[in-house]
């Protein structure tokens, strides 16, 4: 007889097989986990240091983990652009937040190197509010002319005192950046902006941008109402995005009739001085007389128009009368004087024409009226 056969069902021989394939390829190769972070805690009891607390674990292959301690650990600090506050192994580190912006966002960083094998987590954590007061002074329009003006900032820069409602002053002040916006009321999109980086300076709105619509609005306001609300707003920040932390106003008037007609008077007097002195002998006029005849004040142009007659004598051997006549133009804040000599008797024409060539007599710069603003009248408002 033949020996019995013994054979197995062919469904058991697969399983057998199946299970047999995955012993020997756990038994060639053990599968790792790996490392990961299990906790990463930031503790805070102020805003210039952060306690930093961290765990890692080995994860097993069948599901389970055991704490893991790095060969090597490192803690880095990162501001809003990413750039290093601190890089090392403490887990207590120094925070500068007094030099940082209000409210900034900062990162905390933790690696722990394993072999070949670096983990890494991060957190993020904010720096303190800061806010910025300041005492202002602006000296707007300055010696009258609605191009100029200076200013004096005395900024306080302050941040929230730790868990509570409170601020306290840090030394900032010198970081405080901005910009003044200047603008006639209810015109503020077209404002002149003033850009500041130092406490106190001055301006010139003619070399900004803006300044004709500014100034276009400004003596809109004056020829249709008699004054003009002049608004300055400040902005400041530490180096991010500015902020509005002060107003101020100055309210321009047009000026009386009366004042104008001093400061022509006064033009007048220097202007006449100066032409005597260029017509008369070395010895001076023995008599001299000036007449304002009649003056305009152009508000388009911001100038004086004034007719004037100057007549004098001369008695080196024996007196003659000298006489000219014409129109004197000046700015309203002194700039760019001439005068135009239209008529005169036969001797103030000869001698016109022999001391000075053409009509016209340039007389630069005269000096504006000390007791009177140059252009407007104004006050703060309070």
């Amino acid at each position: 007889m033949s020996p019995a056969s013994h054979t197995l069902p062919l469904s058991l021989l697969r399983t057998f097989i199946l299970l047999s394939s995955l012993l020997l390829a756990l038994s060639a190769c053990r599968v790792d986990g790996g490392y990961s972070v299990s906790d990463l805690t930031l503790e805070r009891d102020g805003w210039d240091s952060v306690n930093v607390t961290v765990a890692f674990v080995h994860n097993g292959v069948l599901g389970g983990s055991a704490a893991a301690s790095p060969e090597e650990f490192a803690v880095s600090l990162f501001d809003s652009r990413f750039d290093t506050l601190y890089a090392g192994s403490d887990t207590i580190i120094a925070v500068p937040d007094a030099s940082l912006l209000d409210g900034e966002a900062l990162l905390v960083e933790v690696c722990g190197t394993f072999g070949k094998a670096v983990v890494c987590e991060q957190k993020g954590l904010r720096a303190s509010s800061k806010r910025i007061r300041v005492r202002q002074r602006i000296d707007y329009p300055q010696n009258g002319d609605i191009e100029r003006g200076n200013y004096d900032f005395d900024f306080v820069v302050e941040r929230q005192v730790w868990n509570s409602e409170e601020w306290e002053t840090i030394d900032r002040s010198r970081d405080v950046r901005g910009f003044v916006l200047a603008y006639v009321d209810g015109f503020e999109e077209e404002g002149v902006k003033i850009p500041f980086g130092r406490r106190t300076g001055r301006f010139n709105l003619a070399r900004l941008d803006n300044f004709r619509d500014f100034r276009y609005y400004l003596r809109s306001k004056l020829l249709e109402e008699n004054e003009a609300r002049v608004r300055f707003a400040v902005y400041a920040g530490l180096g991010g995005d500015e902020v509005r932390v002060a107003d101020d106003e100055k309210i321009i008037r047009k000026k009386a009739r009366e004042i104008r007609e001093l400061e022509a008077g006064y033009f007048v007097e220097q202007a006449a001085r100066e032409i005597l002195g260029r017509l008369t002998s070395f010895f001076g006029p023995s008599r001299s007389y000036v007449y304002l005849d009649s003056w305009q004040f152009v508000e388009g142009e911001r100038h004086y128009t004034i007719d004037i007659e100057l007549t004098w004598s001369s008695s080196f051997f024996r007196q003659r009368w000298y006489r000219i006549s014409g129109t004197l133009r000046v700015d309203e804040n002194g700039g760019g004087a001439s005068f135009l000599r239209m008529r005169g008797n036969e001797r103030g024409i000869e001698r016109w024409h022999d001391r000075i060539d053409g009509n016209e007599l340039r007389l630069g710069d005269l000096e504006p009226r000390p007791e009177a603003d140059t252009r407007f009248s104004f006050h703060d408002e309070d």
